[in-house]
């Protein structure tokens, strides 16, 4: 596991200059590989890296070298199937140095060619450079667990695991910020792939990868995965033998390490299916992370020792108070280098630094709600019919009524709104609004001025659950949730928050052979009636506790609506203030004036959107400074925006 950064150019630099550009570059990425450092650097390519040790800790250093030392990789990642890889390698003829799975990397490309990245399964995102063709090859791993952005400067094409390695050896602000990303974020609250907040930076995609050849770039898949339901397996027994078959051997291969290891246990299913399986294969109990909160209606803590207690773990548990998390505020805001306000990242950083003070390597259960259809809003088609089902007299006249009366602060009122908010659309209307956590497309279009204004960026939503017509809803929402908000939201969020402390988190259920099956389970085998995820409970029950089977998701939610009404207002407001949002020329003051008025006055909960905003702003602060020299007191901003 490490970071990696680099350049190529199409003419000669200085050695010394490629030396320098990734000195710096590698300063930035320390959090993400403490351990050691490695460079490569001739007059064309600089590769740099950070190593946080994980396999073969003494001989695995980076770079990586083929025999004739033609060929070089960096790489951040585990490939977890590399033994299997490296004995086939070595019966081709290829001989291996070091015990690492980043060497299998560079014989197999030798033996493979550019088909060398199909025969990978893991986590990863890699550089190749081929010293004879002066080619350089990036990649990233299927689901998208580990980034990699890349930047094209003139002749130069820089790329790297963090934006900020871009940051400090590249003024990347002066291209000005993508307009369709800043409305994506808006609406999401994150940016998925290919784009960044910043114009001319992208996101290779999973799956793809990018070469890179006398100016020349090429960005290709070598892993179009397009579920169909041709190949749906129609015999439930048969789904759910092969299931579990998988995922112990997913799980199996992810323990693999050379340092300490555990797992997240958050009580939910997966966390606990995928502790239950570990604990089945070692020979000494798991070691085991939550996170609790004082607030009921935040807390698992009770189920996740249920779960514990089944499979005999060593159990540890934090308790998380709103002031231990706002006193890290500054810090993890900050170190997200373009907007994210997805606001569970804030205790998924605090489980990982908890988890960090043990182990080097935990195990997490992401991914089950996508390929599984693990959470509510999988249910709004279902409750959609029902709705319209009920004469329209009763639904206009009775509980329309009463649902528009009554508070916007009762979550089950807001749920219940989305249902008959959606009920009369099209699918792909409807999934775009379930997918907005933060401003809709109306709110968006108030929000920001007309030259940040984008209507048609949420289009890609459309086009990727139109690819598959001969799917099902559940199946369409499902693979779209896949492609897009995993990869965009939840891996990022941990991936980002578990590097910031060092720690290296392993995804089991996104193992490749997990993926292509899940997408071969029919719909009807994932939610049965009222009962999401039945065939993931039904195939791991015996690793269940009754107690947790048929109770709600939860997740990581923090209190952010009681947030900006006490302890986050004066800053809230400091970063809204009037004349700075005119001099910033991003937002309208006077609809965030409007929203800011409602959310205070408990009108209508805002969080979401308030912490989008808020996250943007102090974003922006960081990589572009202050927009107005103008210093105002918080009383000054209060009277101002009517809010005393």
């Amino acid at each position: 596991m490490c970071g990696i950064n680099g350049l190529i150019n199409v003419s000669r630099t200085g050695e010394s200059d490629n030396l320098g550009f990734i000195a710096k570059m590698n300063e930035q990425i320390i959090h993400r590989g403490p351990d050691s450092a490695g460079v490569y650097t001739d007059e064309y390519v600089g590769l740099g890296m950070r190593r946080l040790a994980i396999i073969d800790i003494n001989s695995g250093e980076q770079p990586i070298f083929n025999e004739d030392r033609s060929k070089v990789v960096v790489f951040n990642g585990e490939i977890y199937n590399y033994r299997t890889l490296r004995n086939r390698l070595v019966g081709c003829g290829h001989h291996f140095r070091t015990e690492s799975d980043t060497e299998v990397i560079v014989h197999a490309y030798e033996e493979y060619g550019d088909e060398f990245l199909c025969h990978l399964e893991g986590m990863f995102a890699l550089a190749l450079y081929d010293i004879k063709e002066k080619r350089l090859i990036l990649a990233r791993d299927r689901a998208g667990e580990k980034p990699l952005y890349y930047y094209r400067n003139g002749n130069r094409l820089a790329f790297c695991s963090e934006l900020k390695s871009l940051i400090k050896v590249f003024d990347i602000s002066k291209e000005g910020i993508n307009r369709e990303a800043l409305n994506q974020y808006l609406s999401l609250t994150y940016i998925p792939a290919p784009l960044t907040i910043y114009n001319k930076v992208y996101k290779l995609m999973p799956g793809h990868f990018l070469s890179y050849k006398e100016g020349d770039i090429k960005v290709q898949s070598y892993w179009d995965f397009r579920p169909s339901s041709r190949n749906f397996i129609e015999d439930y027994d048969q789904c759910k033998t092969e299931l579990r078959k998988r995922l112990f051997e997913s799980v199996e291969r992810q323990m693999v390490s050379d340092v300490p290891l555990g797992a997240f246990l958050s009580g939910g299913i997966d966390s606990s299916v995928i502790v239950g399986i570990m604990s089945r294969m070692s020979n000494r109990p798991i070691e085991t992370f939550s996170i609790g909160f004082k607030e009921k209606e935040f807390d698992e803590s009770e189920k996740a020792l249920a779960v514990s207690k089944l499979n005999k773990t060593n159990h540890h548990l934090h308790i998380l108070t709103p002031e231990s998390i706002l006193e890290y505020l500054e810090v993890i805001v900050s170190s997200m280098d373009e907007p994210f306000a997805d606001s569970s990242m804030l205790p998924t950083y605090f489980v990982s630094k908890f988890t960090k003070e043990k182990v080097t390597v935990a195990l997490t259960g992401d991914g089950g709600d996508e390929l599984f259809g693990g959470y509510s809003k999988y249910m709004i088609h279902r409750y959609s019919k029902m709705y319209n089902s009920i004469p329209q007299f009763l639904r206009k006249g009775v509980i329309e009524r009463v649902l528009y009366s009554a508070p916007d602060s009762n979550k089950y009122t807001r749920q219940a709104r989305k249902v008959v908010e959606n009920s009369h659309l099209d699918e792909v209307a409807r999934r775009r609004n379930m997918m907005m956590m933060g401003a809709n497309e109306q709110l968006r279009s108030e929000l920001l001025t007309e030259g940040y204004y984008d209507a048609d960026s949420l289009g890609f939503i459309g086009h990727k659950i139109n690819q598959l017509s001969d799917m099902d809803e559940l199946a369409r929402t499902l693979f779209t949730d896949f492609s897009i908000i995993l990869e965009g939201d939840m891996l990022a969020k941990v991936d980002r928050m578990s590097m910031l402390n060092s720690l290296e988190t392993r995804v089991p259920m996104l193992d490749k052979g997990v993926i292509e099956l899940a997408f071969q389970v029919p719909s009807y085998f994932k939610i049965k009636g009222n009962v999401q995820k039945y065939i993931l409970k039904d195939t791991f029950s015996d690793m269940l506790p009754m107690s947790i089977m048929r109770q709600k998701k939860h997740g990581f939610g923090v209190p952010l609506d009681v947030w900006f009404r006490g302890p986050l207002k004066s800053e809230l407001l400091q970063l809204i203030d009037y004349d700075r949002l005119q001099s910033q020329g991003i937002f309208n003051p006077e609809t965030v004036k409007r929203i800011v008025h409602e959310h205070l006055k408990a009108k209508k909960n805002h969080s979401w959107l308030l912490w989008s905003i808020y996250v943007f702003q102090k974003w922006f602060d960081n990589y572009f400074g202050q927009t107005s020299e103008r210093e105002m007191t918080v009383q000054a901003k209060e009277f101002t925006y009517g809010f005393n």
